[in-house]
């Protein structure tokens, strides 16, 4: 099996199915997710997808490190804005954690990619960087979350007591501050629990729910804020 999944990995893109055989041939996360950053991808990471994955024993830090862009996606990136005003753009900063726990591993990164993938598809700034690329540049702001508030779940509770209780959640303080100043423009924390039609399934699922659902609703509050450098 080890054989076979190297063989994939030289013909093409890394898959899924390759990060599987690794996991199951006994190979690290750090190997793994080295293996993932040096490209290049092709990977499905529909929520079944990531069930999937969770299911045959890939990491949490593993699934975030494959939801993130990698070689390619963030050289076309970082070409392409070259051509925008980066004056109008955001900073994303690293997610970090005050919670500890296996559990929790590889959440404020799949937090901060479904993050930048909301605020994307939305448009509010002019392009969405990391530390590195925003290096001697102008930008506008700088986001940065850490994790603060993390349960996984607990299947029997939600069966013996039902009525939601036992679901995942994840609270987040979000800050916002100003590129040139490091004034602290906004903040905020952001809870989210899994939904309520979630309750059958297993904990690992219900926190693949989590990120999203804490993207989507720190968008929706940001915009609530109408900060008045983002009106200008």
């Amino acid at each position: 099996m080890r054989g076979s999944a190297i063989t994939l990995q030289n013909n093409g893109p890394l898959t899924n199915d390759d990060v599987i055989s690794m996991k199951k041939a006994g190979i690290g996360d750090d190997v793994i997710i080295l293996k993932i950053s040096s490209g290049p991808t092709k990977f499905s990471t529909e929520p079944v997808d990531l069930v999937a994955l969770k299911n045959a024993g890939v990491s949490d830090a593993v699934i975030a490190a494959m939801l993130k862009p990698t070689g390619p996606t963030k050289t076309g990136s970082t070409a392409s804005t070259t051509a925008v005003d980066l004056s109008r753009a955001a900073i994303i900063l690293p997610f970090g954690s005050f919670v500890k726990g296996a559990d929790a591993a590889g959440l404020p990164d799949a937090t901060r990619t479904a993050v930048i993938h909301i605020m994307k598809d939305n448009r509010m700034f002019s392009a969405l960087l990391n530390p590195e690329e925003a290096a001697g540049k102008k930008t506008l702001v700088e986001i940065s979350a850490e994790l603060v508030d993390f349960a996984p779940g607990n299947a029997a509770t939600r069966l013996l007591i039902g009525l939601g209780s036992g679901r995942a959640h994840a609270g987040f303080n979000f800050v916002v501050k100003d590129s040139a100043t490091g004034k602290i423009l906004w903040k905020k924390t952001i809870k989210e629990t899994a939904s309520f039609w979630s309750n059958s399934a297993s904990s690992a699922a219900q926190r693949l729910e989590l990120p999203e659902k804490v993207a989507k609703s720190f968008l929706e509050e940001l915009q609530k804020a109408k900060l008045q450098v983002l009106i200008q």
